[in-house]
């Protein structure tokens, strides 16, 4: 990289940093206010910062080797997730926001028992730190060694240190406004990645494509990788899971200024997710089209880095990649502290703790996450992909976890003891991919997920069928009904004309998944 190069990207640093500390500059009076920002965040901000949380540079870098290798059926990690964007819109959100839960956790307790709030507090604490954490800080520090060729070692422990400085200073104010700066900076980078690479490649959108099984978004359930099967898994459980039950994806919408701002910045992170799949999925594609005899798929990013983006622009790129690491850093470490302070250090250890106290635990607990996420994340070499690695991870443990949450909402008859049993199957899954690999079991994973979801519904009915039902008032406020779709009197009452209805942004967004799905079937 040339100097124009490194003025650029260290322009973005200092920019970041700027917005960061700009945006937590506010003294936090409540623990609620650090991690929530007690109600202010607009449906821009949201959108923005949701896209921000889930897309990381685990998704650009393994990802884009993913579609590099599987082609056109990659875009359905993308496209799909408007299955789970609607859950959240339309049946989630409005319990949580309307009985003003501060994570997800203090949701099953209000549904089911303190036990089960306690467990997936745990479950979730372990999942964001091993899985997500570490996974997004190799894949950072992987990108950096290729582009700049920084140690491996030096460049998790750097990104560790850089990107958690802001959310231990400013909580949830300067994680929401850095990842909207971070965002947009990414979904730009990659868009322009994905552009240049095309014009470089002959025949075009065409070629990028491809024809066969390549040029597909559903394939055969003989297919050993992505069959239409794992898809449904992926829709069913694995999307509403990542979006409906993820502390760090929801943390931002349970900040919202009301109900219409947190639903209508789900409608624009799942508006945006068409572009995201030309930024980072997509870019696979091309690098297919322009070298299919690339070592690794994971290689296919940096190649295109280097080959189509002028100097000048290899900055932004990678600046915009960087920003994909802070912001999802940023959000899980955020999301962690708050799970640990409030359901387990206040749950457990100090129930009548202070504000400040629990301001100052969410602060170190947030730096001994980092820490162990940065010792955890030479691991994720051991597998052949970066985003197999996730994937493997997260469809086994989700199965369990969507069937207590999915069942919380609409089903009166599911009980506290067949909740805490059935979730207790996520603790043999944080496991078992390692286990598949000792012992050389060959069925696809993505459809072992789909057996463990069944396996986990049926022991939800089963149990809950066995035991006492619960008491009807713990069930009456979070169960759903239709009534759950209108927004609350007060905000129905002060009007919103048609263009600003929810219902109908989500509707147009809707129709554009259905009609990509209608064309390249």
């Amino acid at each position: 990289m040339g100097s124009l190069d490194l003025s650029i990207f260290g322009a973005y640093f200092v920019a970041a940093l700027a917005i960061g500390f700009w945006a937590g500059r506010r003294k936090k009076e409540s623990s609620r206010d650090f991690f929530l920002t007690s109600g202010t965040l607009s449906w821009a901000v949201i959108g923005f910062s949701t896209i921000g949380a889930s897309l990381s540079t685990e998704q650009l870098v393994g990802v884009v080797g993913y579609a590099y290798t599987h082609g056109m059926a990659v875009a359905n990690w993308e496209w799909l997730n408007f299955v789970g964007y609607s859950l959240l819109i339309g049946v989630f959100l409005p319990v949580y926001l309307r009985n003003r839960v501060v994570t997800m956790p203090e949701f099953l307790e209000l549904r089911y028992s303190v036990t089960v709030r306690r467990m997936y507090a745990v479950i979730s604490v372990i999942s964001y730190v091993f899985i997500n954490l570490a996974g997004v800080i190799f894949s950072g520090a992987y990108l950096l060694e290729q582009m700049l060729g920084i140690p491996l070692q030096a460049g998790i422990w750097g990104l560790a240190i850089l990107s958690g400085t802001l959310t231990v200073y400013g909580g949830m104010s300067s994680v929401a406004w850095t990842q909207v700066f971070q965002s947009a900076l990414l979904i730009a980078g990659g868009l322009l990645v994905f552009f240049l690479g095309l014009t470089e490649v002959p025949g075009g959108w065409q070629a990028v494509v491809g024809t066969g099984e390549r040029a597909h978004l559903v394939l055969p359930a003989s297919d050993p990788e992505l069959p239409w099967t794992a898809m449904v898994v992926l829709a069913l459980s694995t999307g509403p899971w990542y979006f409906c039950t993820n502390q760090y994806i929801n943390q931002n919408s349970l900040g919202a200024k009301n109900e219409w701002h947190a639903r209508m910045g789900i409608v624009l992170a799942c508006f945006l997710g068409v572009f995201t799949a030309l930024a980072y999925i997509f870019p696979g594609m091309v690098a297919y089209a322009l070298r299919p005899d690339l070592g690794a798929g994971d290689e296919a990013l940096p190649f295109l880095i280097k080959t189509v983006i002028p100097t000048g622009l290899r900055g932004l790129i990678l600046a915009g990649l960087c920003g994909a690491i802070m912001s999802t850093i940023q959000a899980l470490i955020n999301s962690s502290a708050t799970i640990l302070t409030v359901d387990l250090y206040k749950g457990l250890y100090r129930r009548r703790a202070s504000e400040p106290e629990l301001i100052r635990f969410g602060r170190w607990s947030g730096v001994a996450i980092l820490i162990v996420g940065a010792l955890w994340a030479p691991v994720v070499m051991s597998f052949g992909n970066i985003f197999s690695y996730f994937q493997e991870c997260w469809f086994l443990i989700a199965a369990p976890i969507m069937a207590i949450f999915l069942l919380a909402v609409f089903w009166r008859r599911a009980t506290a003891t067949a909740a805490a049993w059935t979730l207790g199957l996520c603790f043999p899954m944080f496991v078992l991919p390692y286990w598949l690999r000792i012992a050389g079991v060959e069925m696809n994973a993505f459809n072992i997920a789909g057996i463990v979801y069944v396996a986990s519904l049926a022991c939800m009915v089963l149990l809950s069928l066995a035991t006492p039902p619960p008491d009807s008032k713990s069930v009456d406020r979070v169960i759903w009904s239709r009534a759950v779709l209108r927004l609350p009197g007060a905000l129905a009452a002060s009007g919103y004309p048609i263009y600003r209805r929810v219902s109908l942004w989500w509707a147009i967004t809707v129709g554009m998944f259905v009609t990509l799905y209608i064309v390249y079937w």
